[in-house]
């Protein structure tokens, strides 16, 4: 740069001053030349404003922007890595985890429990107990015992229960209340026997014919009235209200002590119908007893025994 004159007295100029030194004048800041444009290329449109570079000694933001762009980038780059891309790849960082994040323990999912309607529960059937006597005969079925000139045959043919029973007493002519002791009930069981030989038999008398139910056994009540206790007068039977009038099982004479006839005690069966052993023997038993798990259990001899289910 070539030196510098003071426009107002020509006095020459130090470099750097704004005031002449002789005259005081104003010095003017010196203009730069303005840049030669370099020719327009051919094919380049005209009239596109040229680049101008700021101001020496002035700040731009221009980079401070290019390098916020350049993270910007970078951070949605990584996002894509991270959330989308697995999610489309089925590969990729495991759900739940995120890098020098808190690890995110899986979600429970609650168990729902359905209850079904009561139509559709399952019924839980009690076991049965198994039948002790799975070939017992039915009431009135008869059992053949003996064989030839001693051939018979016996069935149990009806029952009756009831909590208490009237007996009449001959020696005051009154009906007495017959109650069992505490927690029994009154079982009445008709036996028939019949002997179809030639000659007399032995038969089993009443307080050898059993009753079981649900494994316990039960004999011929003592306490019933009888009518050989009539020891002052003549025998009579003993009449019980209830079943007084109920027919023996050939339908001949109503029915009485098993073992008796007309208020005599029996020792032998005759052969013949009309000789028949026919009537009750009076059992004590539990009040829970019901007559579908009852047997009735005849000894006859070492190889025939009769057993009969009331229910």
């Amino acid at each position: 740069m070539g030196q510098k004159f003071c426009t107002a007295c020509g006095a020459v100029l130090t470099e750097g001053l704004r005031f002449c030194e002789q005259c005081g004048a104003s010095v003017p800041p010196d203009i730069p030349a303005p840049a030669v444009q370099p020719a327009v290329p051919p094919g380049t449109a005209s009239g596109i404003p040229p680049v101008i570079a700021p101001p020496d000694g002035q700040k731009t933001t221009r980079p401070v922007m290019v390098i916020a762009a350049v993270i910007a980038v970078l951070l949605i780059a990584a996002g894509a890595t991270l959330f989308i891309l697995p999610s489309l790849s089925g590969t990729g960082v495991p759900g739940g985890f995120l890098p020098g994040s808190v690890t995110t323990p899986p979600t429970t999912v609650p168990v729902v429990t359905i209850s079904l309607p009561p139509s559709l529960q399952t019924t839980i059937v009690p076991a049965q107990e198994p039948d002790p006597y799975p070939g017992a005969l039915r009431v009135k079925e008869r059992f053949s015992f003996g064989s030839g000139n001693i051939a018979s045959e016996a069935t149990v043919y009806r029952f009756w229960i009831n909590d208490t029973y009237e007996w009449h007493n001959d020696n005051d002519n009154r009906y007495y209340v017959e109650k069992p002791r505490k927690g029994n009930k009154f079982l009445f069981v008709f036996v028939h026997m019949q002997n179809n030989g030639d000659y007399r038999v032995w038969f089993q008398p009443a307080g050898n014919i059993i009753v079981s139910h649900n494994g316990a056994t039960y004999t011929e009540d003592q306490s019933h009235y009888k009518p050989d206790k009539l020891s002052d007068k003549d025998a009579t039977p003993v009449e019980v209200r209830e079943v007084m009038y109920f027919q023996k099982l050939n339908g001949d004479e109503y029915a009485e002590d098993f073992g008796f006839s007309h208020g005599t005690e029996l020792a032998y069966l005759y052969p013949g119908k009309s000789n028949a052993v026919d009537g009750y023997i009076v059992y004590q038993v539990p009040e829970s007893l019901v007559p579908e798990e009852t047997y009735v259990l005849i000894s006859f001899n070492a190889q025939d025994q009769g057993i009969w289910k009331l229910g």
